[in-house]
C-alpha cells in the first residue's frame, strides 16, 4: 500500500515538474519545492501509520502492549523493536559502519541527500536545536548520535557528506552505502525514497520520507518521530524514552 502511494506521489511530482518546465517563473518553482516537501511529510506519516503494526505486534504472548506504555512515548515508541541486521554502510570518515556501531548509543537516523532543497536542511536545523536543548543527563552514556543517511550515494561522497553534516553540528555523522545495502537499512526501518529525473543527467532529485528514526543502544528499531517535527517535543519524548528504557 505504501509503495503504491509512493509511486502515485512520484507521478504527481513528474506532472508538476512538467508544468513547471513550461514556465520559468520563480513563483512556479517555489510552489513545486513546497509541494515536494509536503508530499515527503505526508508520505512519512502514512508510512508510519501503515508500518507500525508490523514492528510492534501488540497483543501477542510475551509482547509489550502499546496501551501499557507511558503516554509521553506511546505515539512514537515501538514496544517490540527488532534488531537491525546486515548493515553495511560507510561513514563520512570512510570507516565501516555496521550494526555494531549502533550498540551502546541512542541513534537518530534521518534519510536525505545533500542536494535536498528544503526538507533536509530544515530537519537538520531541528536536530541541531534538539542537540542544544538536550539536558546533560540525556547526553550521558549511552549518548545520542545523529546519522544522516544519504539516499543519493552516487553524488554524496563521504567528503561531501562530511562537509554537509558537520555544517549543522560537528557531531553529526553522514553515512552512505551501495544501493543494495542502503535498501537493506531502509527496508528495516520503513524509510522510502525514489528518484526523479531532472533536465540533465546529474540534476535529478530524490523524493524521500521525512521521519526521524530512533535506534536503541541494543541496536533495535525503537521509535519514529513523524513530521511536523517540533524541537521541544522531540527533546521531551527522547528523555522519557530513555527513562522508560532504563527502567525496563
Amino acid at each position: 500500500m505504501v509503495i503504491q502511494i509512493w509511486r502515485k506521489a512520484v507521478i504527481i511530482i513528474r506532472l508538476m515538474n512538467s508544468e513547471s518546465n513550461k514556465s520559468s517563473s520563480s513563483g512556479n518553482s517555489a510552489v513545486i519545492v513546497i509541494a515536494i516537501g509536503v508530499i515527503a511529510v505526508v508520505l512519512g506519516a502514512l508510512s508510519w501509520v501503515y508500518l507500525k503494526p508490523h514492528f510492534s505486534p501488540a497483543g501477542q504472548s510475551g509482547v509489550i502492549s502499546e496501551s501499557s506504555l507511558p503516554k509521553e512515548i506511546a505515539s512514537v515508541y515501538i514496544p517490540n523493536g527488532r534488531p537491525l541486521a546486515g548493515i553495511r554502510l560507510t561513514d563520512h570518515n570512510n570507516q565501516p559502519f555496521t550494526e555494531e556501531r549502533f550498540k551502546g548509543k541512542w541513534s537518530f537516523l534521518f534519510f536525505g541527500f545533500t542536494h535536498c532543497p528544503d526538507v533536509c536542511p530544515t530537519t537538520l536545523l531541528v536536530m541541531k536545536a534538539v542537540w542544544a536543548r538536550l539536558p546533560a543527563e540525556a547526553k550521558q552514556a549511552p549518548e545520542p548520535q545523529l546519522l544522516f543517511v544519504t539516499v543519493d550515494p552516487d553524488r554524496d561522497t563521504p567528503a561531501i557528506l562530511k562537509a554537509y553534516t558537520t555544517y549543522y553540528h560537528p557531531d553529526f555523522l553522514g553515512v552512505t552505502a551501495e544501493h543494495k545495502f542502503l535498501d537493506i537499512l531502509a527496508n528495516q526501518v520503513g524509510a522510502l525514497y525514489g528518484y526523479e529525473d531532472g533536465d540533465t543527467e546529474d540534476s535529478y532529485t530524490v523524493n524521500h520520507s521525512a521521519q526521524i528514526i530512533l535506534i536503541d543502544p541494543q541496536g533495535r528499531f525503537r521509535a519514529v518521530f513523524s513530521p511536523p517535527l517540533q524541537v521541544d517535543e522531540i527533546v521531551k519524548t527522547f528523555v522519557a524514552i530513555r527513562k522508560y528504557h532504563k527502567g525496563k
